[in-house]
């Protein structure tokens, strides 16, 4: 059984920890906003491999976690965005020995219901009113109110001269 430590935001883990279980993998997390050399150190130190998100995690943790990497020549993997495919393609490459497979799930059939007597009433009550609706649409309308009143106003030229107002 192997031993992951991932470097990365902790409302992430809830999905990792379980698949990765599922696995066979040992799962070790770390998030924190001021990291300790020495706390990173022993966390590689137990963690067969690596991954670090360097994406809105703290840059000393990742940092940190490289260089304990390369000084006791532990793998890592450092990416922005990760899932469960890509981490278990990695181990398969770094450890091509074991064999990591995601278990797959049975699909689970969802319980179809019969139609009800209620839906095919709506759509006919939705036909009737589309086909109501339709030839009032497509009539052209006449706004003969506005017309009568636009009629009865009158606009003249002739009273306003604004070339004497102005002087």
């Amino acid at each position: 059984m192997k031993t992951l430590l991932v470097i990365e935001e902790a409302k992430y883990w809830g999905d990792l920890q379980t698949l990765l279980s599922k696995v066979g993998v040992t799962f070790l997390g770390f998030d924190k906003k001021t990291p300790n050399r020495s706390e990173i150190n022993q966390l590689v130190a137990k963690a067969d491999f690596v991954i670090m998100r360097n994406r809105n995690v703290a840059h000393h943790s990742v940092r940190f976690a490289k260089e304990a990497c390369k000084m006791t020549g532990t793998p890592f993997w450092i990416s922005s965005n990760f899932g469960i495919e890509t981490i278990i393609n990695k181990l398969n490459e770094t450890f091509p020995s074991e064999n990591f497979m995601l278990p797959k799930s049975p699909n689970k059939s969802l319980k179809k219901y019969p139609k009800t007597q209620n839906e095919p009433q709506k759509i006919l009550q939705e036909t009737i009113k589309r086909q109501v609706l339709q030839p009032y649409l497509k009539t052209k309308k006449k706004n003969l109110p506005l017309k009568k009143v636009l009629a009865q106003v009158k606009i003249d030229d002739d009273d306003i001269d604004f070339g004497k107002l102005f002087k």
